[in-house]
Parts: structure tokens; C-alpha cells; sequence
């Protein structure tokens, strides 16, 4: 889907009310629009979009407040799971692509993309993933390791990219199982909303 057909979708979402998240009540009201900021892919790019429509709703009978996300953007974070997930890919795998080139195709800045990787790397434990593969999947084939990660000069580091890969990947297993759109790493949330201590971010 193109940037502009998805703005176009965001003007539409504006006239959304659905039930109440917390009680269920059609007594659903508009609370105003909120406008936000996201960096996401359109095509082969990483773009920044700006005063994204965000509506806000209130609930007649519980009082409750919330938000009804836009399409596409999927998190809090300014940074979407489709442009973390290629930019760690390709910091990670990429041996003749250095951290800065990586952050100037994606938009951001160096030690972003560092922190991508530790990010991903603990979304959740390799071997809960693997273990939830092979239930989804009911066969005993597990998915082959992602290949060798580029060379640096910290071993810390370097491990931390090989885990960060192999969780995109077994998210991408699992995503293609469910029949999810990709990237896996959009999905994380519903196969595993684990949170892995950084002590033990090693595979």
C-alpha cells in the first residue's frame, strides 16, 4: 500500500467510534485528534510523516480515554516495526554496509540503529520462539540459522546481532504460519510478549 493511500485511509479512521475497550458500551464519543510523528517504509524508502491524525474517543458510561491507532503505525515508537526490522537486517548481515550508511537510508542516526538491535535482540528468548514453531507448525523441522553476521570488534556486539536476526526470523516463521503480513516483528507482541533481561542477550 502507498504512503498516499494510507494518508487517505488515516482521514477515513477519523470517523471511526467501534465499542468501548474497556466496558464494551456503544455510548462511544470523539474526544479530539491528536497529531503524531512516524517514520515508516513507502517502497524500497523510509520516509517521515509528519501530523499523522490520531483520534482520541470517551466513553459515555465507564469514562474511559483511548486512542484508535492509524494504519500502519503499529507502536508509540517513531520508529515502526518495518523500518527496525530492515535496518537491523541489514546492520546485522550486511558486511560491506557500515552503521552510518545503514542510519542515513533509514532516517535516523547511528546509535539508533545500535539500539534497534538490542531492542529486537530482547523482544523475546530464541528458544520460546522455536518452541512455539514447532507447536504451530506440528512438524519437527526447525527453520535453518540466519547466516554469519558481519564482523566487529566487540564479541558482545556481534552475539547480540545474531540473536537479534534469529528472533526477526522465527517472527517471520511464525508471522507466514498465522498468515500475518510481515514483517514478523510487527506481530511480536501476539505470539510473545516476553521481556528478556539484557544480562541475557546472548544466544
Amino acid at each position: 500500500m502507498s504512503l498516499d493511500e494510507l494518508k487517505e485511509r488515516w482521514k477515513q479512521a477519523l470517523f471511526y467510534r467501534g465499542r468501548c475497550l474497556l466496558c464494551a458500551s456503544e455510548r462511544v464519543w470523539y474526544n479530539g485528534i491528536r497529531l503524531r510523528t512516524a517514520s515508516l517504509r513507502d517502497g524500497d524508502k523510509t520516509v517521515f510523516v509528519a501530523e499523522i491524525p490520531v483520534r482520541r474517543l470517551f466513553c459515555g458510561d465507564c469514562s474511559a480515554r483511548w486512542s484508535h491507532a492509524p494504519e500502519g503505525i503499529a507502536t508509540r515508537a517513531h520508529y515502526q516495526p518495518c523500518v527496525v526490522a530492515e535496518a537491523v537486517v541489514i546492520a546485522v548481515l550486511e558486511a560491506q554496509v557500515c552503521d552510518a550508511t545503514v542510519a542515513q537510508e533509514h532516517g535516523c542516526h547511528r546509535r539508533s540503529v545500535l539500539r534497534f538491535v538490542e531492542r529486537v535482540a530482547h523482544v523475546a528468548e530464541p528458544a520460546e520462539l522455536m518452541s512455539l514453531v514447532l507447536l504451530v507448525s506440528g512438524v519437527p523441522v526447525l527453520p535453518a540459522p540466519p547466516p554469519v553476521v558481519r564482523p566487529r570488534r566487540s564479541a558482545a556486539l556481534m552475539a547480540l546481532g545474531q540473536r537479534a536476526v534469529c528472533v526477526l526470523g522465527l517472527l517471520e516463521v511464525l508471522s507466514s504460519l498465522f498468515e500475518l503480513s510481515p514483517p514478523g516483528l510487527l506481530h511480536a507482541a501476539r505470539f510473545l510478549p516476553a521481556h528478556v533481561s539484557p544480562s541475557r542477550a546472548v544466544l
